[in-house]
């Protein structure tokens, strides 16, 4: 592989990567994904909103997903307030908009598994190694790529940055962005509870933030909490016994008994948005060109859209335009 060019080099194997390495092979290009090889099964979950379940449907990648993705029927915002005088509880109900689910919740080592084959069937070339070093060149890229300890290095006639939010694409090629934080840290963990769902995500609004009960199953789900970060530190020494009495109390109770089944995690709160998304043979995708808070299941599902646009750009112009600036 040293010193080979493909067509089109995707530098991030994570969903976006993947997701936009099979759309651009179907498309009809030579695709290299770069990405280092991992055996890390990662727990946590992605909802894949209704329209980017359509767009998997139409690369065929939905069928691998669907048998274990679990259906997000009911959106429901609660007052979760200490005030005297509450706002009442409300429901969306995806039937009410003639749909049979707002989205699916997919578990990401459910991906991960399924990834392999997808690019093995789309014809996607893997390159296991990280992107370290970008030359830009007339009409490519140069890339130094660390494979195994071993330099090797390879051409992109158009480089795709999904390498996530300190894209090394981005910082080289067009950097600059804009970053906020928020003040507050979340507090993430995943729990069997013994109610059903009712496949009903719940919402409640504090004081401090969300308490945002996304469901996996009928009777697990995970937490995000977002909360001061004072807070968040004294969530994550308490014992795990507290935290599930805590955790309970404040769902009122209405999925019964809670029982952790991961180990409490917290982050702090914070976003980007690149100041350019694409210039000449060049583009982002995915946390390296937008990155939001975990509420509201932004994430992936705005990255989903960014591959359909590239996708469409490079189709409607050839190379002799500016198509990074295009897609930008």
């Amino acid at each position: 592989m040293n010193n080979t060019k493909y067509e089109i080099i995707i530098s991030g194997g994570g969903l976006a990567g993947i997701t936009a390495s099979v759309a651009l092979a179907q498309a009809g290009w030579q695709v290299a994904l770069c990405a280092p090889k991992t055996y890390w099964k990662d727990q946590r979950t992605t909802a894949f909103l209704w329209d980017t379940v359509e767009y998997f449907t139409s690369l065929n990648m939905w069928s691998a997903l669907e048998a274990n993705a679990f259906p997000l029927k009911i959106m429901r915002i609660v007052d979760g307030t200490n005030r005297l005088i509450r706002s009442p509880q409300v429901d969306f109900n995806a039937a009410e908009i003639g749909l049979a689910a707002f989205g699916f919740n997919v578990r990401n080592s459910d991906f991960q598994e399924a990834a392999d084959s997808f690019l093995e069937r789309f014809g996607v070339i893997r390159i296991d190694g990280t992107v370290e070093h970008i030359a830009q060149g007339t009409n490519e890229y140069h890339l130094t790529i660390n494979a195994n300890d071993k330099q090797i290095s390879a051409a992109a006639g158009f480089l795709v940055g999904a390498d996530g939010r300190e894209s090394l694409v981005r910082n080289t090629l067009f950097p600059g962005e804009r970053r906020w934080a928020y003040p507050q840290h979340a507090f993430v963990v995943d729990f069997e509870h013994d109610h059903s769902s009712q496949y009903v995500s719940t919402e409640f609004h504090t004081e401090s933030g969300p308490f945002t009960i996304v469901p996996h199953g009928h009777n697990n789900a995970g937490l995000v909490w977002l909360e001061e970060p004072a807070r968040v530190s004294e969530l994550m020494a308490m014992p795990e016994n507290e935290i599930e009495l805590l955790l309970e109390r404040k769902m009122q109770s209405f999925l019964g008994k809670i029982r952790l089944l991961t180990s409490p995690a917290s982050f702090p709160i914070a976003g980007l948005v690149a100041n350019t998304f694409g210039e000449n043979n060049a583009a982002i995708i995915g946390e390296a060109a937008h990155v939001f808070p975990p509420i509201g299941a932004q994430g992936f599902n705005l990255g989903s859209r960014d591959i359909k646009d590239l996708v469409e750009t490079l189709k409607l112009h050839t190379g002799t335009e500016n198509r990074g600036r295009i897609y930008h």
